[in-house]
């Protein structure tokens, strides 16, 4: 494993973070393209549609989250201090609870599915909700790949080899874009079309990446003998846990949001920010791609004892950031007319999504830092620290704003909310960076 710390730790983190980030963008473009296809082949109503669909997908991803970043950290621990064997044993639990649980929660959905999409927010007196229900019925289906893919990269990242996972999403992208232009394009299959281009996509890139696993890998390996062990399950859980809340408050914050603007603006305003949550999701997840790719060298590390490494790490990735925050902020805002003619053909709803990308960019400056921070305090083992940054920023200071905000200021204070629970979530992490330097780590 090249994690140690005798090669400089500059050139580690971005050897790790950088294939991650770019497959996190190539993962985000699956369901951007969607988006573009849909909305401009299809009509606003089904971007709407398909948008109502997001915070399920945000769930069903979030628990791949869980266990894959909860078992590689533990994985990478365990292979820092040189226990292969246990690293290997929950590698392989890891893996068969990630496949149980994808059948489960895609059984689930189907044997209530009219309940969800009215969960979801969409009834069947609307026009959306057919465009809910065509999307939400082919995209569960293929949950076991959307699942075991993400937890895939990750283990193979840790076996020595953070670039092929990139070349296997990029394949996966590739193949969804040649299909949603196929099925919604030329065939006209619409929402359905596109639901199957993402699941095929998703197909090939999972068993790429299995592939690997199986037939290359050095240190990452199933074993046969082994037991359902409870205990590991609990830790999984334990140390995935605030990643999980990183990703499934996304997920209930774009809920949040869809209920809210149904309720005040209507479906259009749902089509907006269906444009505003791709965008988003891309910059969102840049921050996440970076902070999960270097986690494995912060718990390697941390297995090591190698104290100054992890402050070192610390102070390079919020310097980056910071500065990716920043340039984010600025092409968005600057091309917000441009990104709005992507999405629509019409002339209103163009100015309206550059009028609103304007003001939710402001989220883009301060981002990445509080994902980050949230990650560290994982990778470190510090689960709680993480999950006191990640329930508040992501849905109880949404929450309160959501609902208070509107009433007072009107409408268009809804598109500042993200970026004021952002701004106070900052301050929750200097507290407790603050706190972690009292225990001696950053010393």
């Amino acid at each position: 494993m090249t994690m140690t710390s005798n090669k400089p730790i500059l050139k580690t983190i971005f050897k790790y973070a950088i294939p991650n980030v770019i497959s996190m963008w190539i993962f985000t473009l699956y369901t951007m393209v969607d988006g573009i296809f849909i909305s401009r082949f299809v009509g606003s109503t089904a971007l709407a549609g398909v948008n109502l669909v997001l915070p399920l997908i945000n769930f069903i991803f979030s628990i791949s989250i869980m266990i894959g970043v909860g078992s590689s950290t533990l994985i990478a621990i365990n292979f820092g201090e040189n226990k292969y064997d246990e690293g290997n044993k929950i590698f392989t639990l890891a893996t068969l609870l990630n496949l149980f649980l994808a059948i489960f929660i895609s059984l689930l959905i189907l044997l209530n599915l009219e309940r969800v999409i009215n969960i979801l927010g969409a009834n069947k007196s609307q026009e959306v909700y057919q465009y809910v229900k065509d999307y939400l019925s082919v995209i569960v289906f293929f949950s076991v790949f959307y699942m075991s893919g993400y937890a895939f990269e990750i283990y193979i990242k840790i076996d020595g080899k953070p670039s092929y996972p990139t070349i296997c999403v990029l394949v996966g992208g590739i193949t969804n874009l040649i299909l949603d232009y196929l099925f919604v394009v030329v065939f006209h299959y619409g929402v359905t079309g596109a639901a199957i281009a993402t699941g095929i996509s998703q197909v090939t890139c999972c068993s790429m990446l299995l592939f690997y696993i199986i037939f290359k890998a050095k240190k990452i390996k199933f074993k046969k003998s082994f037991r359902f062990d409870f205990d590991r399950i609990i830790k999984i859980f334990k140390t995935g846990f605030s990643e999980f809340l990183t990703e499934i408050s996304s997920g209930i914050l774009i809920l949040i949001y869809n209920l809210v603007i149904l309720k005040r603006i209507g479906v259009t305003g749902v089509s907006i920010f269906g444009t505003i949550s791709y965008i988003s999701s891309f910059i969102t997840m840049t921050m996440i791609g970076f902070s999960q790719g270097i986690q494995p060298i912060i718990s390697y590390n941390l297995g090591k004892k190698h104290y100054k490494n992890l402050k070192d790490i610390l102070k390079i990735s919020i310097t980056s950031l910071g500065i990716l925050g920043i340039v984010c902020f600025i092409l968005i805002t600057s091309s917000a007319e441009y990104i709005g003619r992507i999405f629509f053909k019409e002339k209103d709803m163009i100015l309206r999504v550059k009028d609103v990308l304007r003001v939710y960019s402001l989220s883009y400056l301060l981002i990445g830092i509080n994902i980050f921070i949230s990650a560290y305090f994982t990778a470190l083992k510090r689960v709680t620290y993480s999950a006191f940054i990640t329930f508040p920023r992501g849905i109880l200071f949404n929450s309160i704003l959501l609902l208070i905000l509107p009433t007072i200021f009107g409408n268009r204070s809804i598109w500042f909310v993200t970026f004021l629970s952002e701004a106070l979530s900052v301050f929750i992490c200097l507290f407790l960076l603050k706190k972690l330097k009292r225990e001696g780590i950053l010393n």
